[in-house]
């Protein structure tokens, strides 16, 4: 990183790793790419018609390619290294029965050092339990942790392995103590979960089937033992749409952060651990469209991402209708529109002070009344728009679906053009050229 990130400036430059499908799946497998973007982008020109907006023309260019076999995977970051785990690679069989003996032949977890971009993707140890899929990880002091997505009573059984820790300086995997009793296995229960730096502790949220209540874990990294957070039963959301649920989620001062857009709003919400409390504010979109512009809000929602202080990253999809008639309704967006990858850069803070001896406007009461804010919890977050980034992306093939901040200041490019190659159990290079 390049300086600190207060306040509604942005003095430093960061840079955002984004991995997504650019093609259906086909009898060769499906196309992959990996690509960065910096934030405040180099090649950005001055703002056109928002001072804070800026349209990049010119589209995203990955620095890796390959074919996949099945579209889900998970990242992280540690160092200059990339990871990507909790999918499959395509083999001389890409699409081999998931029950099969030969599915852990693609579990293979890989990495990528970006400063030697050329070297493509490698494989690294392999998972104790290697039959984990998309499991959901988060990284601590440059170790990176994986949990869940394993058969439970395999990790029962064994009184551990439910997390394991994987150390890169060793390349080594080791299984970590189970949680303790009365802890639901399955994934599904599975709220939210973030790791805590300054804690030195990993937070696992856990639904009670049906019901509005979790229970709060705590895994301490130092003395690797589990920990109930007091209270461990605690209130959810209550009723606010939560399309980023069961995703990473971000920690900034022992408050976890979401944001998303929706219904025209970027909006945002936090859970401070320390005093159990939900606050949540939101920003009018408007500012951040173009006419004929608009949200897509069915594509995937990415983790908010924190960059500095409290600056956040939000990224999300738009649509620009270029010649669409109110009354026609074959309007074919491939042909006609443009889709926008948004890099939203917003400030974030909670002001305790917004709601004393100021009456709430009707809006205001709507918006509590839908979502459900009563009481303490109703405090708003302050939301200001630092700058937006417009990437032009190819129509119907790009479907983003992970995105991580990096450690470094700068991305190198590769040299060469990247060429799209399988991934095997040992890396193949040149398999394929675009």
């Amino acid at each position: 990183m390049e300086g600190k990130g207060k306040g509604k400036g942005l003095a430093m430059q960061f840079e955002i790793a984004l991995f997504a499908l650019t093609s259906a799946t086909t009898m060769e497998g499906i196309r992959a790419e990996w690509y960065t973007i910096k934030v405040p982008d180099p090649e950005c020109p001055p703002p056109s018609s928002s001072p804070n907006v800026t349209t990049i023309q010119k589209p995203l260019q990955p620095f890796s390619k390959v074919l996949l076999a099945w579209a889900y995977r998970e990242h992280a970051v540690i160092g200059s290294r990339l990871y990507s785990f909790g999918g499959m690679n395509p083999d001389s069989e890409p699409f081999t029965n998931l029950d099969s003996p030969e599915f852990v032949r693609f579990l293979k977890v890989r990495s990528f050092d970006l400063s030697t971009p050329d070297d493509g993707w490698k494989p690294v140890a392999t998972m104790t339990f290697p039959k984990r899929f998309q499991p959901p990880s988060v990284v601590l002091d440059d170790k990176l942790y994986v949990f869940g997505c394993v058969s439970a009573s395999e990790v029962e059984a064994k009184g551990s392995g439910w997390m394991e820790v994987y150390d890169p300086d060793s390349n080594t995997w080791e299984p970590l103590p189970n949680p303790p009793p009365g802890f639901l296995f399955s994934p599904h229960f599975l709220a939210y979960y973030a790791a805590i730096d300054s804690k030195k502790q990993i937070l696992i949220a856990q639904q009670e089937s049906a019901s509005l209540f979790a229970t709060f874990y705590l895994y301490h990294v130092v003395d690797r033992c589990w920990t109930l957070l007091e209270p461990p039963k605690r209130k959810l959301r209550p009723l606010y749409p939560d399309p980023v649920r069961a995703r990473r989620s971000t920690v900034v001062d022992n408050t976890i952060y979401w944001g998303f857009l929706l219904d025209g709003f970027v909006r945002v919400q936090s859970h401070n651990i320390d005093t159990d409390l939900y606050f949540h504010g939101r920003l009018d979109a408007k500012p951040i469209f173009e006419d004929g512009e608009f949200a897509d809000e069915y594509s995937p929602k990415l983790p908010l991402l924190h960059v500095a202080d409290q600056t956040f990253c939000l990224l999300t999809f738009t649509f620009f209708q270029q010649k669409m008639e109110e009354e026609d309704s074959d309007f074919d967006f491939e042909e006609n529109g443009i889709i926008f990858l948004n890099c939203i850069v917003l400030d974030i803070s909670l002001d305790p002070f917004k709601d004393e001896g100021k009456q709430k406007s009707k809006e205001d009461l709507h918006e509590i009344c839908k979502y459900n804010f009563f009481g303490d919890s109703s405090k708003q977050l302050n939301i200001s728009l630092v700058s937006v980034q417009k990437y032009p992306v190819r129509n119907g093939s790009f479907w983003l679906t992970d995105a991580v901040l990096l450690d470094r200041p700068t991305y190198m490019p590769m040299k060469k053009k990247p060429k799209l190659s399988h991934e095997t159990s040992v890396m193949i290079k040149d398999n394929l050229r675009l």
